[in-house]
């Protein structure tokens, strides 16, 4: 199981942006032999150096090859359909990249420890222990935690909380909200962002590709049990919705149909349903979606 190791720090645009463009030239940046070149190039110091590669390879932008780490497929469509990394759509994409990825913890069970129907506020600690209990038990059941220490968990999810304030991509999409209680307590909660069909039809095609990939439907209490909501911070009732309503519409046909049954309702998936395909489709023809 292997932790986004983001040494407590989020990433921002730039660092991503210059990253790939470095590269594209130089496969071998984040190498110890080239650590002054990346310092000077990335404008950042070792620990930052280790936190930039850390979300890349979470993102799944990169993925390394030995000493070198060279970009992905998913890298270069989003740097071909924007350059400099401004459409909300590339963030939506980068988001529900680390989501299925293989190095997504813990921030997928940040996520999945937020409530999706009333969207409660939830105080930070509280959800520190929340995930530090849920990793524990997944690497116990994997007997292994790669050589991290529980206590590492919340620095790695102070990191990830930043990455959804101030002036950071996602915290531009409104995913999640924070606010400071009494001057010192940290509260977080699922935000409303304006979540396209686009972006739902992508993350759904994730979802089958990783979870489901010898299913051809899935009831819908099963999407919301691997936490499709959480990933789209919507609630189930509005996500009910929006898959119904796409399913309805000409042009998805081909990718998904809704099937309304009284105690269950079913979704199944359509041959177009293709995360390369549904990918291309949200970076080319999404609407931005900034707050």
């Amino acid at each position: 199981m292997a932790l986004i190791d983001n040494q407590g720090e989020p990433i921002s645009r730039r660092w991503v942006m210059k990253s790939i463009e470095v590269l594209e030239k130089q496969t071998n940046l984040f190498s110890s032999t080239q650590m002054r070149q990346a310092r000077v190039e990335l404008i950042a110091g070792t620990n930052r150096l280790k936190t930039i590669k850390s979300w890349l390879l979470a993102a799944q932008i990169i993925q390394s090859n030995g000493r070198e780490h060279v970009i992905t497929d998913f890298g270069k469509a989003i740097i071909a359909n924007d350059p400099h990394l401004e459409k909300a759509s590339t963030w939506w994409a980068f988001h529900l990249s680390i989501c299925f990825s293989k190095r997504n913890e813990p921030y997928v069970s940040f996520l999945m420890s937020l409530e999706p129907i009333a969207k409660d506020w939830i105080p930070w600690e509280k959800i520190i222990k929340q995930v530090q209990a849920k990793v524990i038990k997944q690497a116990q059941a994997k007997a292994e935690l790669q050589g991290y220490k529980i206590s590492s968990l919340k620095f790695y999810l102070d990191g990830i909380r930043k990455m959804f304030v101030g002036d950071r991509p996602l915290a531009e999409l409104g995913l999640i909200e924070s606010r400071k209680v009494r001057g010192q307590q940290i509260d977080v909660r699922l935000g409303e962002p304006f979540v396209s069909d686009f972006v739902i039809r992508h993350a759904l095609a994730l979802m089958r590709f990783h979870h489901f990939r010898n299913r051809i439907s899935v009831d819908f209490s099963e999407l919301l049990n691997a936490g499709l909501d959480r990933f789209l911070c919507l609630s189930p009732d509005t996500l009910r919705t929006q898959l119904r309503v796409n399913s309805r519409m000409e042009r998805w046909q081909n990718e998904l149909s809704f099937t309304e049954n009284a105690n269950l309702d079913s979704i199944a998936f359509g041959e177009n349903l293709i995360p390369k395909k549904t990918l291309l489709v949200l970076l080319q023809e999404s609407q931005d979606t900034w707050l």
